[in-house]
């Protein structure tokens, strides 16, 4: 998990303290990334270790309000094995500005889209 939160930031996916990762490790005990803490930062040793309603079983750190939902997707999909939650800076923005994803924002790439058969339709 710290390889792969330390991958989010260097790609942009996530600023600041920004998102949040998990994994299953068995039936019972979910690892997560700790609250307040920079992924390009993070260490073994901040991993936190909680059973599905939440207490901490193993590590030192807070975790983040945002592990209620990790912990619901746990309990519905036992397929579910990791979740990674990201903030990436352009979609916030778009969200922030109420602009979908899927609209092109210049002629230009419409263009493109409508001459391709738009695949985002």
């Amino acid at each position: 998990m710290v390889d792969f939160g330390h991958m989010l930031h260097q790609r942009g996916y996530v600023a600041a303290t920004d998102g949040n990762l998990s994994v299953r490790l068995d039936d019972e005990r979910i690892m997560v990334t700790p609250t307040c803490m920079s992924k390009s930062m993070l260490r073994t040793s901040d991993m936190v270790v909680v059973d599905l309603e939440g207490r901490r079983l193993a590590g030192n750190r807070d975790v983040s309000s945002e592990l209620a939902m990790h912990l619901l997707i746990y309990r519905l999909r036992a397929d579910v094995k990791g979740i990674v939650h990201a903030h990436p800076p352009t979609a916030t923005g778009f969200a922030a500005a109420g602009l979908p994803l899927n609209q092109p924002l210049v002629c230009d790439a419409y263009r493109r889209f409508e001459s391709a058969g738009d695949p985002l339709r």
